[in-house]
């Protein structure tokens, strides 16, 4: 039996984190749980100590509404550790390095980038910068730059996806814990980058394009922290001229498939990676749902969760290990408004 967290938006029935168990020998999911109340808790990052972190939005605070919340979820309810509010409005992305107890932070609506060192009992504010520079063409970035996404590189470094510039940056952390800029690289206007994995077999990344539908394969250099352009494919078919916005995209462990999830077409596409990182769709699978969120697989990548938001249910596929196709085993799991799933380690 595998644990699993989701984090929600609060905005129809959830009421902050919830858990649920996964049944890895008949791929079904039980046990809903609500682990403890958030406002908005959209992405979650588990800690040491069983810990998770996550976005949190508490309009009981005049002026600084967005921040941080903490659970120990080692008990049920959850024990709320701690929380920091300190930004404007809640954020978008969170990530915690478990080796230097580092937490960081995106903030899509404030346009801000934020570091942080965390105890148990407590949360440091190390460095904060703000995204500047030209916003792409697209409507969803004509108001500034949209952080989306941070987390750290295979090598250490801080890598950063923004929506409203078409811009990944690749920044170091100074002695002084200080987040200094490395390298940047654009990608075509009106891409949207969301997201980005690492091939750590082929040495390349993958970013998926929110606003384009499509994914990048870019490869990239440890040493000097530079991207270079390979390919790009798209996740849905090109007559689909409604609204789609590609989101979740996650390698499995054999390094054999890429997966996104796309909201508006409604579903998982499936691509081969290929030598160098070329990518070939094979598959584009209903989801099971409406506006599927997030994807994760069980720990040994024989099925995949996919989080649909707008439907309030969790689709559970069987992956193919051969081709890594995915047939839809279950969509009945009802869970609230679900937009992030991850699994306890």
């Amino acid at each position: 039996m595998e644990k699993f967290f989701l984090g929600t938006y609060t905005k129809r029935l959830s009421k902050g984190i919830y858990s649920f168990d996964f049944d890895v020998n008949t791929g079904e999911p039980s046990r809903l749980k609500l682990v403890g109340t958030a406002g908005n808790p959209t992405y979650l990052a588990m800690g040491n100590n069983n810990l998770i972190y996550c976005i949190d939005n508490s309009s009981q605070y005049s002026l600084n509404n967005g921040g941080i919340k903490v659970f120990d979820v080692s008990q049920n309810p959850a024990k709320i550790v701690y929380h920091l509010h300190d930004a404007p409005i809640s954020g978008a992305y969170i990530s915690f390095d478990k080796n230097t107890r580092r937490l960081f932070t995106a903030n899509y609506h404030a346009n801000q980038l934020s570091m942080y060192r965390v105890n148990q009992s407590s949360c440091t504010l190390l460095d904060r910068i703000d995204d500047i520079g030209e916003v792409g063409p697209e409507k969803e970035q004509k108001d500034g730059p949209h952080p989306h996404f941070i987390n750290l590189t295979p090598e250490g470094r801080v890598v950063v996806c923004d929506l409203g510039l078409d811009k990944i940056f690749i920044y170091d952390i100074s002695n002084k814990n200080r987040l200094e800029l490395k390298t940047t690289f654009t990608l075509p206007a009106g891409f949207g980058p969301r997201h980005i994995r690492f091939d750590l077999k082929r040495k390349v990344s993958y970013v998926v394009g929110e606003l384009s539908s499509n994914v990048a394969t870019l490869k990239y250099d440890e040493k000097s922290g530079i991207f270079g352009l390979i390919q790009i494919t798209h996740t849905i078919p090109a007559w689909w001229n409604r609204y789609n916005g590609a989101a979740a995209i996650r390698i499995s462990k054999d390094f054999k498939n890429l997966y996104v999830t796309n909201r508006g077409y409604n579903s998982v596409a499936v691509f081969e990676i290929h030598e160098h990182g070329y990518l070939k769709l094979i598959q584009n699978v209903e989801c099971g749902g409406d506006f599927p969120r997030d994807l994760k697989f069980s720990l040994d990548d024989r099925f995949a969760l996919v989080a649909n938001q707008k439907s309030d249910n969790l689709s559970v596929f069987k992956r193919q290990k051969a081709s890594g196709l995915l047939e839809l085993v279950n969509n009945n799991f009802k869970v609230p408004e679900p937009t992030a799933i991850v699994a306890l380690k």
